[in-house]
C-alpha cells in the first residue's frame, strides 16, 4: 500500500513539471524586408521590396507609414488598395510593381534619385519593420 501511495504521489508530481514552449521557442515569428528601392511614377513613387519571413508562423501587413509622403498605400497589382496583405511563415513575398506594392503620395519634400529613405511596415503581430529604400 504504501508503494501505491508513493507511486501515485509520484505521477502527480510528475504531471505539474509540463514545460509547454513559448512562440519564439517553436520558431516564432520573423521578419526581415530586403532590396528596397522606388521609383517615380508621375508625382507619385513606387516603393518594391521584399519581405522575408524565417519564422515558423507568419504575420499580416496591416499598415504603411512613411514621413516622406502625406499618404502611404500598400496596394495590390491592379492598383486598388489593400487593409492587410499576410506574410506566411517561412516564405518570401515579394512586392513588385505587377504585384502588390507601396505608392508613397504627397511627398513633403522633394527626393533626389539615389537618396534613401524609409518605409515603414505596420505588422499585426511584429510591430513596425522599416524598409530602408533607394530611389532609383
Amino acid at each position: 500500500m504504501t508503494r501505491r501511495a508513493a507511486l501515485a504521489a509520484l505521477l502527480l508530481l510528475a504531471a505539474g513539471c509540463v514545460h509547454y514552449p513559448t512562440v519564439m521557442e517553436t520558431g516564432g515569428v520573423r521578419i526581415r524586408t530586403e532590396n528596397g528601392r522606388a521609383v517615380r511614377q508621375g508625382g507619385d513613387l513606387v516603393v518594391t521590396f521584399d519581405v522575408v519571413s524565417s519564422g515558423k508562423y507568419g504575420d499580416t501587413i496591416t499598415g504603411v507609414v512613411a514621413p516622406l509622403a502625406k499618404q502611404a498605400v500598400l496596394v495590390r497589382g491592379g492598383g486598388g488598395a489593400l487593409s492587410r496583405l499576410e506574410i506566411p511563415g517561412a516564405s518570401t513575398v515579394k512586392f513588385t510593381p505587377e504585384g502588390p506594392h507601396v505608392v508613397l503620395r504627397s511627398l513633403q519634400r522633394p527626393v533626389e534619385r539615389g537618396e534613401t529613405f524609409v518605409v515603414t511596415l505596420l505588422f499585426e503581430k511584429s510591430g513596425g519593420i522599416g524598409v530602408v529604400t533607394l530611389l532609383e
